[in-house]
């Protein structure tokens, strides 16, 4: 834009002969044209174009003020209006070549091909051989030749695509369909960021651009933004009602936000299987969204996990590390988990690549040791699954099931042939009491400490002994008692 604003500021400056609108005379435009050239030299365009605007109040057939206020709106990346100046200052004199050509290298950066070719046709009509103009009209050519590649920007390679869309973008800075393009090949690419930043020039420029308004809801919805989404999605309505792709996407944000209010409900209320539903109804949305999948992913782990389905919670919980490997809760929900699923050895292998990833993180650190005293301990004997008892179990309820227990497994009652093998069951029943019963025991178990060195709780629930009249048949007169 730079040359352009070069020859307009050059024109602004120069004592235009009256048949090209010299300014009317009088003190009052001079002194407001010497405000506004102050302001435009000091960069406060929006300061010029007001003083400019002032000028033109006393003198509106002036081709010098509409020039100058031209070049402000140019600066403050106001082009139509700056085509309506240009417009104005041709008007004024059918003759201004001046005019013609500036306004033909604005249209020529807006890629208005047709009507950058007429301006600067008309120019070498009124001067054969104007060399400004015929230069202009070899850039346009170039630029033309660059908008046949765009056409074939679906059938081209990223890397051709890109080099295709910046050689419109070097003839044509302002090419809106190039702009767009390039916006389109970011959506594509998701970095979404550089569809924000594309689309926010474009818009400036034309802020009523509807698919540049829709591009850059579309960028806000995937950024995790769904109030700037549907504020966009919302001022291209306005300028059309009836603008299909404004309209489905608004729906489409608000369906997200009504899907996860109905789950956050559901939950409160404790209806969780209503509240799977709904997320993963929420799920299905748009499966794109990569940040919204992660959250509602994670929302399912913590809610499966209260529901006690560990392993589609875990499920859960590795969708959201496969779009977010550094998502902490996450990691640490899926070590917990494997714990709830007594799968230790796997628990072990995750809590230590958690803490590996993660150095400096104490509570990855703590995870990891717990999961290898956790595998140790299910390496020892599991008391309470020998007696057949939760491991939350009272001490009636543990007293229960060793009497149970004992009474089936003991020896006295099996037959010879069956009798090694109802003694050692016998004898870890009596083992698993031993330890059970007993709070201290008990305890130092469930923390994972060495019992008599062997972790198996001694065997002090059972005293082996042969009294007279109660052995085992052939068996040397001796007998088997328990206790309660």
């Amino acid at each position: 834009m730079a040359p352009l604003l070069r020859v307009l500021l050059a024109i602004a400056a120069s004592a235009l002969a009256p048949p090209h609108g010299a300014l009317a005379s009088g003190p009052d435009v001079a002194a407001l044209l010497r405000e506004g050239d102050a302001s435009f030299a000091g960069g406060a365009y929006s300061s010029a174009i007001r003083h400019y605007s002032d000028a033109l109040e006393a003198d509106s057939a002036s081709a010098l003020i509409h020039t100058k206020r031209a070049a402000a709106y140019i600066s403050a990346r106001q082009l139509a209006a700056a085509l309506r100046d240009l417009d104005a200052a041709v008007a004024a004199d059918g003759a201004f070549t001046q005019g013609y050509l500036n306004r033909g290298k604005l249209h020529r950066q807006l890629c208005n091909v047709e009507a950058a070719r007429a301006d600067l046709e008309a120019v070498t009509k009124i001067k054969p051989g104007h060399k400004a103009a015929v230069k202009e009209l070899e850039n346009l050519a170039a630029l033309e030749a660059a908008l046949a590649a765009l056409d074939r920007l679906p059938s081209l390679q990223p890397d051709a695509a890109r080099a295709a869309v910046a050689a419109v973008l070097d003839a044509a800075p302002d090419c809106t369909r190039a702009q767009v393009a390039e916006a389109e090949m970011e959506f594509g690419a998701r970095n979404y960021e550089q569809v924000v930043a594309a689309t926010g020039r474009l818009l400036k420029a034309s802020p009523g651009h509807l698919q540049a308004l829709v591009l850059r809801g579309r960028a806000y919805f995937y950024l995790n933004d769904p109030d700037l989404a549907k504020r966009h999605f919302g001022e291209a309505l306005k300028y059309d009602p009836d603008y299909g792709p404004a309209r489905k996407e608004f729906n489409r944000v608000k369906d997200l936000e009504r899907r996860r209010q109905r789950a956050a409900r559901a939950e409160a209320e404790g209806d969780l299987p209503e509240s799977e539903a709904q997320l993963l109804a929420a799920l299905a949305v748009d499966p794109a969204h990569e940040l919204a999948a992660a959250e509602l992913h994670y929302a399912l782990c913590q809610l499966r996990r209260r529901m006690k389905n560990h392993r589609a919670a875990l499920e859960s919980c590795d969708a959201v590390l496969a779009r977010d490997p550094s998502h902490r809760a996450a990691a640490l929900d899926r070590v917990r988990l494997l714990f709830d699923l007594e799968e230790w050895q796997a628990a072990v292998n995750a809590a230590r690549a958690a803490a590996q990833a993660r150095q400096g993180d104490n509570e990855f650190g703590s995870l990891y040791h717990e999961a290898e005293r956790r595998l140790k301990m299910s390496q020892r004997k599991d008391h309470y699954k020998t007696l057949g008892v939760a491991r939350d179990a009272d001490g009636r309820d543990i007293r229960r099931a060793y009497k149970r227990l004992a009474v089936a497994h003991h020896p006295d009652k099996a037959a010879p042939s069956e009798r090694a093998a109802r003694e050692a069951v016998f004898k870890e029943v009596a083992e698993a009491y031993e330890v059970l019963k007993d709070e201290e025991k008990r305890a130092a178990y469930d923390r994972g400490d060495d019992l008599d060195g062997g972790g198996g709780g001694g065997g002090g629930g059972w005293h082996g002994g042969w009294q007279g009249g109660h052995g085992f048949p052939g068996g040397g007169g001796g007998s088997w008692t328990f206790t309660f």
